[in-house]
């Protein structure tokens, strides 16, 4: 140590405390002071050479010394000269040449602890002349030590989510003797998204490469790591080392389901077919970011799929694809914002070298005869991979894209229905535009619109589905908008579930029955809401091709046939065995009538006509139509001439507002406050030729990525396709009820007056007073309706007698208290003195009462229902945060 003076350094450290009490009036040491002064002085002293140290410390405890301590300074000085003589201890026992090992890597863990911040190195005085001496000297002391120390003290250093002033400089000091084995690192590794998570270890990058080589080598395989390897190089494009992962074995990414099938499948074969497998994998990863197959990779590609059999690969690949998607079975970490901050991996997120190795598997798939099977799990595939994963956006709109090309270039009319599917199933709306234009090149070829393509490509499923496996018959029931298999014994009579022998002699028809029972209820919740979306088109059929694509379609006319039609004007909805008008006359339309979906705006003097017949004929209709609100233009909106603010100066949760965007077809970006320009969100209305737009502006964000949380709505418009805003009296009536109900929905689902959770009134609050007003404050066109069916309602239930609907509110007198439920919000009040009571949905335990309903899809019904049920029996609720409040 004679590159700095220990003396000068140690009166440094003393002097600058001092001036701090002499400059400012009444300073104290805080803790931080405290610590830095007692490190500084044990820094100085524990490194000083031979005696120097001992001598220094004499001299700062010696009352009568040079240093003149303050009465602060001399509290600390017993720590300060404890930690001295341990650092001095520690820096014998590495240059102790007789040291054991347990010895070593506790003096170095003491001496790393201890080390001043990186930063002071560049300080030119003498405490910063000290610190470079230190630090030098800790990276030869290390350097020199024995390989298992060195080792213990790697491992001790290089642990993910770990992190520390120097760390880089110590590690690569360590590393830099040679002689370290990698596999306690790759194991460790192995739970990480990728490398990079802290300075450190992106620094590792060569290493770790060499360390998975050379384990490989030897025959020691970590399949965790090597998939965080290819996944660093693809996150941080790293192109000049380890290119040769791809050919490392397992070339899946373990940790996805799909890929652990398949890597657990091909391990079980002989070693020829092996190999085999193996080369057309790693071919599959050639292609991976090219938009199509080029010649010479097809070329390949049809050579590798002889060696491994056509017959193999499409079976292997056909139980393989149904598992893309789903929750990862290897749990990962990753970093969030910036490196050192970490959270867990969202479950359904893709591995992006799986999803390269998955493209050349579809595009191989491709060159084979399509299945349904396969087609149905390139359905699937498309949706799963373009669903938005929160805070990260869809799973890999990449992946969704390609299986949506495979689906497209299919010569199969289930790939048709599959595009059919998924144009009402998929939200992002890139997927969805490739859809689209595959839909329309499929309707170019046939000569028809391309409407008629997705209405004549609905699949029926063999509907009504019935037979017998074994001993046991099943039928498969639709049920509203969803699909369920009964099941009966020889006997005839109804079990849960298939026996055990069942399933053991016919696996594959019990596995085919249920992906087809799940399709089913897919595709009817699909159809669903297509029909709903055509209540704002203006779409025509004949009455042949309405029959031929509704009315007797075996699965879309399970949903047409509780629908209300127009034919030739004259509205009509099936009861019983017959076309059927509102005064129960049996309407046969002539084949060239045309045929239009009913809406109640068009027709509001038959709404209480056709409600009643709903009723009389226990129809529940798959969405609102008779009880269908309606919103109509109000004198304000007359005034305003070409906006309306009747939803406007609410305020909405974001991610809540995007989801039910994207639910009703809206367009829309997420809006960040970072003072870019965002664009409103908006809706085509192209029958029309006109769009909606909705304004909205950010409130609050949510800190770490600038994301706007809260958002305040404001002014609705209608505007053409110049771009001019076209006034609301102009507005078609349907097409304007129909965007204000969207409005409404928004606003009411996404809005944080609706939510019981908000009850406080959010951050500091502020939203208090709003939230109040909107949870109980008069009810809209949605509320209205829901007050109007729950006093039809009422009256069936057991607790009638104990329940009065009032203007606003569903009243309910238990036992202990009457309480009043908003019909809009569904929240509580307890009567008298108006006190809020919070049950959140998931609270109210009450079992839903079998009843006629007559539309499906209103959540906030049943809960309002299921809350009566239980607070008209309020002394046998057992849950304690309600009784608590109670």
């Amino acid at each position: 140590m004679g590159t700095y003076d220990p003396e000068q350094a140690l009166r440094l450290v003393v002097n600058r405390v001092k001036e701090w009490y002499e400059r400012l009036d009444g300073f104290t040491l805080n803790r931080s002071d405290q610590r830095e002064f007692v490190n500084q002085v044990a820094t100085v002293c524990g490194w000083a050479p031979a005696d120097a140290g001992w001598v220094l410390l004499a001299a700062l405890n010696d009352p009568d010394g040079p240093y003149g301590l303050l009465p602060a300074q001399l509290e600390l000085l017993p720590e300060a000269t404890r930690q001295a003589e341990l650092l001095g201890s520690a820096v014998a026992a590495l240059e102790d040449a007789e040291a054991d090992h347990d010895r070593r890597v506790a003096a170095a863990m003491t001496v790393i602890g201890s080390l001043p911040r990186r930063h002071n190195i560049t300080k030119d005085d003498p405490w910063g002349a000290a610190c470079r001496e230190v630090w030098a000297r800790t990276e030869q002391l290390l350097a020199a030590q024995p390989a298992d120390v060195r080792q213990t003290l790697f491992d001790a250093l290089t642990v993910p989510e770990q992190d520390s002033d120097g760390r880089t400089t110590l590690i690569r000091c360590l590393l830099s003797a040679g002689g370290l084995d990698g596999s306690g690192w790759l194991d460790r590794l192995g739970g990480h998204a990728r490398l990079g998570f802290n300075d450190w270890s992106y620094r590792l990058l060569k290493w770790t490469w060499e360390s998975i080589a050379t384990e490989y080598l030897a025959g020691r395989t970590h399949p965790a790591a090597l998939a965080t390897w290819r996944r660093t190089r693809i996150e941080h494009f790293v192109r000049d080392v380890g290119d040769a992962d791809e050919t490392l074995w397992p070339i899946p990414n373990v940790g996805e389901p799909w890929a652990d099938r398949a890597i657990v499948d091909i391990e079980a074969m002989p070693e020829e077919r092996r190999s085999a497998w193996r080369a057309l994998l790693a071919h599959c990863l050639l292609g991976a970011e090219k938009a199509r197959p080029t010649a010479a990779w097809q070329k390949s590609a049809r050579l590798l799929l002889d060696a491994v059999g056509g017959d193999e690969f499409t079976a292997r690949l056909d139980d393989w694809l149904p598992l893309v998607g789903l929750a990862r079975s290897l749990p990962l970490r990753m970093t969030t914002c910036c490196r050192g901050h970490f959270a867990d991996v969202p479950p359904r997120m893709l591995d992006r070298h799986n999803v390269g190795l998955l493209w050349g598997l579809i595009w191989m798939r491709a060159i084979c005869p399509p299945s349904e099977d396969t087609l149905r799990s390139l359905g699937q595939i498309a949706e799963r991979a373009a669903r938005k994963i929160p805070g990260h956006g869809p799973a890999s709109p990449k992946l969704a894209n390609v299986a949506v090309g495979a689906l497209i270039d299919a010569d199969h009319p289930a790939a048709l229905a599959q595009l059919a599917r998924l144009a009402s199933r998929l939200t992002y709306k890139s997927t969805l535009r490739i859809v689209e234009k595959g839909l329309t090149k499929h309707a170019e070829a046939l000569g028809i619109g391309r409407e008629d393509v997705e209405e004549m490509a609905l699949p029926g499923f063999g509907l009504p589905l019935a037979d017998k496996l074994g001993d046991c018959s099943y039928e498969v029931e639709v049920r509203g908008t969803d699909a369920a298999v009964v099941w009966r014994n020889a006997d005839g009579k109804v079990v849960k579930a298939p026996p055990a022998q069942v399933r053991k002699d016919h696996g594959e028809e019990v596995k085919e029955l249920k992906a087809t029972v799940t399709d089913i209820g897919a595709t009817l919740i699909g159809t669903r809401d297509r029909l709903e979306g055509l209540l704002r088109r203006d779409r025509t059929w004949t009455a042949e091709q309405w029959r031929e694509r509704f009315l007797d379609h075996p699965l879309a006319g399970t949903l047409a046939r509780r629908l209300i039609w127009t034919v030739d004007g004259v509205a009509c909805c099936w009861g019983g065995d017959a076309l059927r008008t509102v005064e129960d006359a049996v309407l046969e339309p002539a084949d060239g009538a045309t045929v239009r979906l009913w809406h109640p705006v068009d027709d509001s003097a038959a709404v209480g006509s056709w409600r009643d017949f709903l009723a009389r004929h226990a129809i529940t209709q798959p969405f609102k139509q008779a009880h269908r609100e309606q919103y109509l233009l109000t004198d304000a909106e007359r005034t305003t001439g070409t906006y309306s603010n009747r939803f406007a100066a609410h305020i909405v949760r974001q991610h809540r507002l995007n989801a039910l965007l994207s639910r009703r077809g809206w367009s829309h970006v997420r809006h960040r406050n970072d003072g870019a320009s965002y664009d409103m969100p908006w809706l085509a209305l192209p029958d029309w030729e006109l769009r909606a737009e909705l304004g909205i502006a950010g409130i609050e964000d949510r800190g770490d990525d600038l994301m706007f949380d809260t958002m305040a709505t404001d002014q609705l418009r209608i505007i053409r396709e110049d771009g001019t805003p076209m006034p609301l009296e102009q507005v078609p009536a349907v097409v304007l009820s129909e965007v204000m109900r969207d409005v409404d929905l928004f606003v009411a689902a996404a809005g944080v007056g609706n939510d019981p959770n908000w009850y406080d009134g959010g951050p500091l609050g502020r939203y208090r007073d709003y939230w109040a007003r909107n949870s109980f404050g008069d009810l809209t066109p949605r509320g209205e309706t829901r007050r109007e069916v729950l006093a039809e309602l009422i009256p069936r239930l057991a607790i009638a007698d104990r329940c009065t609907v009032t203007d606003k509110f569903l009243e309910v007198r238990g036992d202990l208290h009457t309480y009043r439920i908003h019909c809009g919000t569904g929240n509580i009040l307890i009567a008298p003195d108006g006190r809020y009571l919070c049950i959140i949905p998931d609270s109210a335990k009450a079992k839903e009462p079998e009843m006629f309903l007559p539309f499906e899809g209103d959540s906030r019904l049943a809960e309002i229902i299921s809350k009566a049920l239980l607070l008209a029996a309020d002394k046998k609720i057992k849950d304690p945060v309600i009784l608590h409040q109670l």
